[in-house]
């Protein structure tokens, strides 16, 4: 990679991640505009990350998005001084700004790349500047407050001020002096204890008895506490609060907190309010821009007292994010060293079995057996360390749907509420990746088929609205991710006409389908309940899609549906492709793995034992019929003469994906041995059965089962067996 190629990869990571920190932060204040009204620091959140996307574009000379990032700067700073509302058709445009981001970002030749025409969202952006040109009239006079103040607040600092006031407020001054060694601490403790009953609008230096070892500073401060509320909250003997009146008002009189003696309060300069005199000239803003950023941002952000002021001009270079982002070839190239690292245990294990036939060896033996156990652990370390690099949470791509979510909802006139739950679970950083666009098409499904319009729901009793519920949560050793729907269901019975109607099963096979059997058509190629194809479904590729994307991940996908009621998909995916503990077996001389979070427990079985259902074999294990999966059978390879068992007992491997299991009927079980997945070539890589290939010990290469495969042609199979012989076991 050049130095050239490197910055483009290091200015596009940086820029997405601003864009998604944006993105996050205006569903939250689209949330908060439906309810009480939008936070404050929130829309000042939306402004910081923009004006650092506007400073990183000028920095890697990207010329289209930095004009791109001014023009919604501007935008966000009317919204912050309160020029501009947060409407829907200014959130609209917020939006699409996101889009074209995006569509800038994409590299040249994928989907969305190449030139792109920002001119109608600058447009936009403009017409939103000149609504708020017409729509500025003349403001109520703040003289009351004193000019002693108001000489120092910024433009910012005085729109909330009278936000304040508009809304009913009480304003406090707050005077508090602090230690010079620890003002960072005792500030940020009384700014915390402050934003509990109200807003903290600005600091204000005083120069009332400071000294070398002290500062003391006056706060404003906007709450509908009373002035013995503010003091029993702020209860300390360096903190004095007095409440700010109009002209013509009774003053009230300042009160000391508790545990400070009370005293008269410091005459103050000839003013309207109760508030001392402060120094002409305007503090360094520190304080008043150390907010967090919300709880549900990803992004890490840590918060420093001496941080620049959101409205200035010059950009910081400090990232946003303090995680260090790593290509995932550099961590690929450590797993596959992890992964020979495991080889050279293997074969010191193979000399460590040597040199105990021979005489005299047994001390050597003995240390080589603690070195090889110590190797063992630091190899073991090292492995989930890397596996820890490649994880990152599924809320990623949850943010992403919601912006989906919204403009499909848009597009169709339909009012849905989005449920997100689980965000914080955890995935490897492939897989994450790889599920953006089965969620996606499910996303789209569940909008289109799924949520009826608002009069139809009325009609049946629910509410206008629709809902989807997003949920991920860890089970076992594997991740489930849920798409619930509380819209009309599926009926199953149209569903297998419609594959009738387009050949995709013949009559005399869907008349044996159950129902079960019947919604699953919905993932095969070609399915479609529109007769013609729209902008978002009718083509027939959708739900292939998923499967096919889900079954690449070595995943499963389930769906259970309620007519009437609502449909739900469930996808079990494993935590990570990259490095698994895997279960070595042999079949007609041929060696696989089978990964060990699929298998749930290995058996021996008479082969009396077995039974069959319509020509497929089946055990009974503990009550519960068991399909059987041959898989010298299943993939074609010729039985071996020699005997390794006994020709009456199998072994059986039991492996399980959500609610289904399956045994696998295999020659020998070799052990168990952590492998590192390789990609598939060409020749095996569409193959049903297998996910990849690995290396075991003297230099064998052998192939990885795909259990999602295995597991779904056992069910298939059974789930014929059972329609057409009942169920009996013969």
């Amino acid at each position: 990679m050049t130095a050239i190629d490197q910055n483009a990869a290091e200015f596009i990571a940086e820029a997405q991640e601003i864009i998604e920190t944006f993105s996050r932060t205006l569903l939250e204040l689209e949330a908060q505009a439906r309810g009480s009204g939008p936070e404050p620091d929130l829309i000042n959140a939306a402004f910081r990350a923009i004006h650092s996307l506007k400073g990183l574009a000028g920095l890697f000379g990207a010329a289209a998005i930095g004009g791109l990032a001014h023009s919604l700067e501007n935008t966000l700073d009317s919204l912050r001084l309160g020029k501009l509302d947060l409407s829907r058709p200014v959130l609209d445009v917020l939006f699409e700004a996101i889009e074209v981001f995006g569509r800038l970002l994409a590299p040249q030749g994928e989907e969305g790349g190449g030139e792109v025409d920002t001119e109608p969202v600058l447009l936009r952006l403009r017409q939103l500047g000149e609504r708020e040109a017409e729509s500025a009239g003349p403001q109520d006079s703040l003289e009351w407050v004193g000019e002693n103040i108001l000489s120092v607040l910024t433009e910012y600092e005085e729109h909330r001020l009278r936000e304040n006031i508009k809304a009913g407020r009480n304003l406090f001054r707050v005077h508090a002096k602090f230690d010079i060694m620890q003002i960072d601490v005792g500030l940020e403790q009384l700014k915390e204890k402050m934003k509990g009953y109200g807003e903290v609008i600005t600091y204000l230096p005083s120069a009332d008895g400071s000294s070398d070892d002290a500062i003391e500073l006056d706060i404003l401060l906007g709450s509908k506490g009373s002035l013995g509320e503010i003091n029993a909250a702020l209860a300390n003997p360096d903190v004095t609060v007095h409440r700010l009146t109009p002209a013509g008002e009774a003053p009230a009189t300042p009160a000391p907190t508790a545990g400070r003696p009370a005293a008269p309060p410091a005459a103050p300069k000839p003013a309207p309010p109760v508030m001392s005199e402060g120094t002409s000239r305007r503090p360094e803003p520190q304080p008043r821009t150390a907010a967090p950023m919300p709880s549900r941002t990803v992004v890490t952000t840590t918060e420093e007292p001496d941080v620049a002021s959101a409205a200035s001009s010059e950009a910081s270079l400090r990232s946003l994010s303090q995680t260090v982002r790593v290509d995932l070839r550099r961590l690929d190239v450590l797993m596959n060293l992890v992964g020979e690292l495991g080889l050279v245990q293997a074969n010191l294990g193979g000399v460590l079995d040597g040199l105990r036939q021979l005489d005299h060896s047994a001390d050597v033996s003995r240390e080589l057996q603690v070195q090889i156990r110590d190797m063992h652990r630091k190899l073991a370390l090292l492995q989930q360390g890397i596996l820890d690099v490649r994880m990152v949470p599924i809320g990623q791509v949850f943010d992403k749907l919601a912006r989906v979510v919204r403009k499909l909802s848009r597009d169709l006139d339909k009012e849905i509420r989005l449920i997100i739950s689980g965000a914080e679970t955890v995935l490897d950083k492939l897989i994450v990746e790889e599920l953006s666009d089965p969620l996606m098409h499910m996303i789209r499904n569940c909008i289109d088929h799924g949520i009826e319009p608002a009069p139809e729901r009325v009609a049946l009793g629910k509410l206008p609205g629709g809902r989807i519920e997003l949920r991920a949560f860890q089970k076992g050793n594997r991740v489930v991710i849920e798409v619930e729907d509380d819209g009309r269901g599926m009926d199953w019975t149209r569903i297998r006409d419609v594959a009738v109607r387009r050949n995709l099963i013949s009559g005399e096979d869907a008349a044996s389908l159950t129902p079960g059997e019947a919604v699953n058509l919905i993932f095969q190629p070609g399915f479609s309940t529109r007769d013609a194809a729209t902008e978002l479904s009718g083509r027939g590729v959708g739900m292939d899609i998923v499967k096919t994307n889900i079954a690449r991940l070595s995943g499963m996908i389930d769906v259970t549906t309620d007519l009437g009621r609502g449909t739900t998909f469930s996808i079990t995916l494993p935590v990570t492709l990259a490095i698994i503990q895997a279960l070595v077996i042999q079949s007609a001389g041929h060696t696989f793995c089978i990964p060990l979070n699929s298998v749930l427990e290995s058996i021996m079985v008479e082969t009396r034992e077995i039974g069959t259902i319509e020509g497929h074999e089946v055990i009974t294990l503990r009550g519960r019929t068991l399909p059987l999966l041959q898989l010298s059978r299943l993939f074609g390879l010729k039985p071996l003469h020699k005997n390794y068992r006994d020709p009456n007992r199998l072994y059986v491997v039991v492996v399980g994906l959500a609610q289904h299991r399956v045994g696998l009927v295999v020659d020998e079980l070799l052990g168990q041995q952590d492998v590192v997945i390789k990609p598939l070539g060409s020749a095996v890589r569409n193959v049903p059965g297998i996910a990849g290939a690995t290396e075991l010990g003297a230099n064998r290469t052998v192939l990885l089962l795909d259990v999602g495969r295995l597991v779904d042609e056992g069910v298939r199979q059974s789930d014929t067996a059972f329609t057409i012989g009942g169920g009996h076991v013969r």
